[in-house]
């Protein structure tokens, strides 16, 4: 069973018509590494759930990016809110591996919800997803040291150093790389 299938049946609890409903409004994207599947000041038209690869949402201010989340095979992928209200997104999102992801437009996600209150499962499922994610991150910067951070970065994308960069992890952490393999040695002796 595929990622948006377990989704649909297993989590929603989705009839097979509405699933197959799903799958003849979605599309299969495939982008190669360093592609943008949201810009920075353009509007997102779409969400996708990522069947493989990886991505990193980050806002950039004077030349300097931002890392605000990564996301991995069953994750939800979008400016959430620009998808929402149509205006332009503050941060983008790129490729860092070559990735498979289903997508749904905008308006193919507005006609669902239009065709019947079982679609309402999706969203809230889309919204507390990625609220909870939003949640534990700020959280964990209002609460944690660098080090409880690089531990819940860790326990949350266990595969994450296989397939990221000291600079990307640091940057998410909001350390410099240096400070990173400090931390990781400490880590070592955990």
């Amino acid at each position: 069973m595929n990622t948006i299938e377990q989704i649909l049946k297993k989590e929603l609890k989705l009839s097979d018509d509405m699933c197959s409903r799903f799958l003849e409004l979605v599309e299969t994207k495939h982008l190669k590494k360093k592609e943008l599947f949201v810009q920075q000041g353009k509007v997102c038209y779409s969400l996708g759930i990522i069947e493989s690869g990886v991505l990193r949402s980050y806002i950039e201010k004077d030349a300097v990016e931002f890392i605000k989340d990564f996301y991995f095979p069953g994750s939800i992928v979008v400016s959430y809110g620009s998808f929402l209200t149509g205006e332009p997104s503050i941060g983008s999102i790129q490729v860092l591996e070559e990735t498979y992801l289903i997508t749904l437009s905008r308006s193919s996600y507005g006609q669902l919800l239009q065709e019947s209150s079982e679609w309402f499962k999706f969203g809230k499922y889309i919204s507390d997803s990625l609220l909870i994610k939003k949640c534990r991150r700020e959280t964990s910067f209002l609460m944690d040291n660098a080090f409880e951070r690089y531990k819940l970065l860790l326990k949350t994308y266990p595969q994450v150093e296989q397939h990221l960069s000291q600079y990307y992890i640091a940057a998410y952490l909001g350390i410099k790389p240096e400070s990173l393999s400090r931390l990781k040695s400490l880590n070592i002796g955990q």
